[in-house]
């Protein structure tokens, strides 16, 4: 034992003993040189013996010593069991993948789920949204492609995850996605915009400007393959079958970007109050037919207010289309430090161009610039303009036009009126009403909208109040006759403006009102009394 435990340790290192004080039982490790010595207990300071009573042995474990067959994955040696002569072995198979027979992760599930669905999306897109007033009419042919292309290498990478284990399988799946995909935007190519669909006349211009080449009836035939005006009839056939007196007409735009597209289907929704299906139709070289269905106008009507778009080039009467040389220069915004330099030379006549564009944020936008600037050049272009947006009710901005106006308007009574029919329709949609609207109308003295005013007034007195009062003197009678109604703020509110604009009426209703009044209403009545007196002895 001796031998071994001299072995294990170090030259430089003496082995120690395990005792245990045979008195008070304290274990002690103590240099093995002091075997068979008398040593003295560091705990009860008793004196004793190192012998083997009271040295103290533990079994000592030494690997290998007992089989622990969870170290075999420790091995450095293959271990190579003695096989018994005449015994035949078995040969197994290597062990399963774990992986293989887990179960497939939720994330994966959904990633193939998201491929297979997204690839029929995009096949029923394709399929469904080519036609003439689909999702997809006036994309080309090019950009369906790219768009099927995406589809095909999203779902492809979709099916690689969501398959680890067959990717064989995946890769078959994502090439029949990709062939049926692909092979889609070359199939179905009626609403795309470089589609040869239909045939053209000489130079692409109609002969109608000049000398007929053939009959009228040829002719006409020619216009409507040229401009497709299915769709036209197509809608003109429904309006007459619901019998409801109303029209559908038609704008071939010609030379309008693909930009500005949606810009003028909005501009005409607003300006003509048509119908929320009219959309415009591609016709190949940046040419568009917009049908504009459901309008109860006559087609000369349309082309006026179809003229911010463009040059007008002609009327087809007996196409009901009107064909329009669209201006792409005029949805272009001017530089933006001219339009915001009130000192600039070019602010004023910029700012009107801007009043004059089919956009509504560049309009608000000019609307609020031309508010905080002083009138110097074009007040009367610039306020007409004012007016008439005003009127439009596809125009919400009504505040910022009415601040507008109170600058700029030296024609009062128009822009009174105009605000003042944009106020009942408000007040009818029970929409918020501007307090720019209101103050328009007060420093005009429309007094015809004192009912309304009196509402809003008994709604929210502490707003209200003071652009009542300004009305002056004709409110008197409105605020009479409801005064023994009201009570609390608006009794207090009712006699103060008593006091600023009311006469020898007022008094006795006021007087009247003493009885009963409180402490704070009993001043305000005393405070309208004074002034009322002190007015009539002016």
């Amino acid at each position: 034992m001796h031998s071994a435990l001299g072995m294990a340790s170090s030259p430089d290192e003496t082995p120690q003993l395990l005792i245990r004080c045979p008195h008070c039982g304290q274990r002690f490790k103590v240099d093995s040189v002091l075997r068979e010595r008398t040593v003295e207990c560091g705990a009860c300071e008793q004196r004793f013996r190192i012998s083997d009573e009271v040295i103290l042995r533990s079994r000592k474990f030494y690997p290998g010593e007992h089989p622990q067959f969870s170290l075999n994955c420790y091995q450095r040696v293959p271990i190579v069991a003695a096989v018994p002569e005449g015994l035949q072995t078995i040969s197994y198979t290597d062990h399963a993948d774990a992986s293989s027979f887990e179960p497939v992760a939720p994330q994966r599930m959904i990633a193939g789920a998201a491929a297979v669905s997204g690839v029929l999306l995009i096949a029923l897109l394709l399929f469904f949204g080519a036609s003439h007033g689909g999702m997809l009419d006036g994309m080309s042919t090019t950009n369906r492609m790219l768009m099927a292309g995406f589809a095909s290498v999203i779902a492809t990478l979709l099916l690689f995850y969501a398959n680890p284990h067959s990717r064989k399988t995946a890769l078959l799946f994502s090439l029949l996605c990709c062939g049926t995909l692909l092979p889609l935007p070359l199939v179905f190519t009626e609403g795309a915009a470089d589609a040869p669909t239909r045939k053209t006349l000489v130079n692409d211009e109609p002969a109608l400007h000049g000398r007929a080449t053939g009959a009228k009836t040829d002719r006409l035939s020619q216009l409507r393959q040229l401009i497709g005006t299915d769709p036209l009839i197509s809608q003109n056939a429904r309006l007459a079958k619901e019998g409801s007196g109303r029209h559908a007409y038609g704008l071939w735009l010609r030379g309008l970007d693909e930009s500005n597209k949606l810009l003028v289907r909005d501009y005409l929704l607003r300006a003509t109050a048509a119908e929320p299906s009219s959309h415009p139709y591609p016709r190949g070289h940046h040419d568009y037919l917009m049908v504009v269905t459901g309008v109860s106008m006559p087609i000369e009507k349309l082309a006026d207010l179809a003229a911010p778009l463009g040059e007008l080039s002609q009327i087809y009467r007996d196409l009901d289309v009107i064909e329009l040389r669209v201006n792409n220069s005029n949805f272009l915004a001017g530089p933006i430090d001219k339009l915001a330099d009130k000192e600039d030379p070019a602010f004023y006549e910029l700012n009107k161009r801007e009043l004059e564009c089919i956009d509504l944020e560049r309009v608000q936008a000019a609307v609020k610039r031309l508010a905080d600037a002083p009138p110097k050049l074009y007040r009367n272009d610039i306020s007409r303009r004012l007016i008439a947006l005003l009127r439009e009710d596809g125009v919400e901005f009504k505040e910022d036009l009415c601040r507008a106006l109170m600058r700029w308007s030296d024609e009062s009574h128009s822009a009174a009126e105009a605000a003042e029919v944009a106020l009942r329709k408000l007040v009818a949609a029970k929409k918020t009403v501007p307090r720019e609207m209101i103050a328009l109308l007060v420093k005009a003295k429309r007094i015809s909208i004192i009912p309304i005013l009196n509402s809003l007034w008994r709604a929210d007195s502490g707003t209200w109040e003071p652009y009542y009062i300004e009305l002056g003197q004709p409110i008197e009678a409105t605020l009479i006759s409801q005064f023994k109604d009201l009570s609390g703020g608006l009794r207090y509110s009712a006699a103060h403006m008593l006091g600023k604009v009311g006469g020898s009426a007022s008094l006795s209703v006021l007087e009247t009102a003493r009885a009963g009044a409180d402490p704070e209403l009993l001043v305000r009545i005393e405070t309208a009394e004074n002034a009322i007196r002190e007015r009539h002895r002016e």
